[in-house]
């Protein structure tokens, strides 16, 4: 009965970090449309609404199982952690800067800048910011365990994220989302039992206020966006809340939508984030670029109002597809997998390639192993 429960924590995390990376996708699908002027500019303002609910999700969901993981040795910690996040972010920086050296971004984005290819490791410049963030917010945690007080550092965390919220700027996207997204780490770190009795238990009148509260805040919010400026200070500063709202709400959905069957898809997609993460950019790319050869064609401006969630959809899958033909092979399976020599892991021990891929991906890189 105690494997039960835990797989049924499993999957509705896994179903909120499905949501997650497809709202991701969705985020890189519309600023291509959009800028490519494939889609309508309307989309731009529904990719701002999300912003309270995309990365929050993502590493509370991340910090849900990081409270056993910071307690582990520095070596334990690089070796089951931390050592493929790294892995990951140098290898597909240079991947990315190599793709976009040939094939022009289309939206663009200059990813080409060998100066910024050579400052990655220190100052990400690109949408890998997501695996430095996180590598960061592990050693911090363990850094402040047992020498700040938990309330305390949730507290420090929140102002943070409230002023970077409000436009405080570092010059870059890493940064920003480092000081905008550590509170909800922290409070996945040192509330996970809380969350997880609310969410698994969630009282009839706790989720309906909640949910009440939830749909007003985030349909006063979406008023602004779409109707006036969204870049005030007074409404940026408020979005730390409407994250925490829309948070326990999404949780509560995740939870009911991995009950069906038919949504098993979802949990899937939520426990193979990262070769959607690190590969699907690529195809969007890829697709707006084709698009664009049938630009003034009827049919495209009549897809023009669907097409982020159609690239979206494509990338996403296309990903997977990728990632499942080279899962198997020699050398092409590390884009995925951290390799024994950089881990410091015994080659014994490594985790095998083909039908243990997933697991690869699943237990290192989503932070949330089935029996911690």
């Amino acid at each position: 009965m105690v494997g039960v429960a835990q797989r049924t924590r499993v999957d509705w995390v896994d179903g909120a970090k499905g949501v997650a990376i497809l709202l991701v996708a969705l985020a890189h699908a519309v600023q291509w449309t959009v800028l490519s002027g494939l889609a309508p500019e309307l989309w731009n303002k529904i990719n701002l609404i999300f912003i309270v609910f995309r990365m929050p999700l993502f590493f509370l969901a991340s910090g849900l199982f990081a409270a056993s993981i910071i307690t582990r040795s520095w070596p334990t910690l690089w070796r089951t952690r931390l050592s493929l996040l790294v892995w990951a972010l140098l290898l597909w920086t240079v991947v990315r800067f190599g793709y976009f050296s040939v094939l022009p971004n289309p939206a663009g984005f200059d990813e080409t800048n060998p100066i910024d290819l050579l400052l990655a490791p220190v100052r990400p410049s690109n949408g890998l910011w997501f695996l430095y963030a996180l590598a960061l917010f592990f050693i911090a945690a363990k850094l402040m365990k047992n020498r700040i007080d938990w309330r305390v550092q949730i507290g420090g965390a929140a102002v943070l994220s409230v002023l970077f919220f409000a436009r405080a700027d570092t010059g870059n996207i890493a940064w920003n989302g480092i000081g905008r997204y550590f509170v909800f780490f922290l409070l996945g770190c040192y509330l996970r039992e809380r969350i997880l009795a609310f969410v698994n238990r969630p009282s009839r009148f706790g989720a309906l206020w909640l949910g009440l509260g939830f749909g007003a805040a985030f349909l006063v919010l979406a008023g602004v966006i779409l109707t006036v400026d969204a870049r005030v200070p007074f409404i940026t500063g408020t979005l730390v809340l409407v994250s925490l709202l829309a948070l326990g709400a999404g949780l509560l959905v995740a939870r009911f939508l991995v009950s069906y069957r038919a949504m098993a898809w979802l949990t899937y997609v939520g426990r193979n984030t990262l070769p959607i993460y690190v590969v699907h950019v690529l195809f969007v790319s890829a697709l707006t670029s084709l698009l664009l050869l049938a630009r003034g064609q009827v049919w495209l401006d009549r897809l023009g109002p669907a097409l982020p969630l159609l690239v979206a959809g494509g990338a996403v899958a296309a990903s997977l597809l990728f990632w499942r033909l080279v899962c198997d092979l020699p050398v092409l399976r590390f884009g995925f997998a951290v390799p024994p020599w950089f881990s410091g892991r015994e080659p014994a021990k490594e985790v095998a390639a083909g039908g243990a891929a997933s697991a690869s991906a699943d237990t290192a890189e989503r932070m949330l192993p089935r029996n911690e």
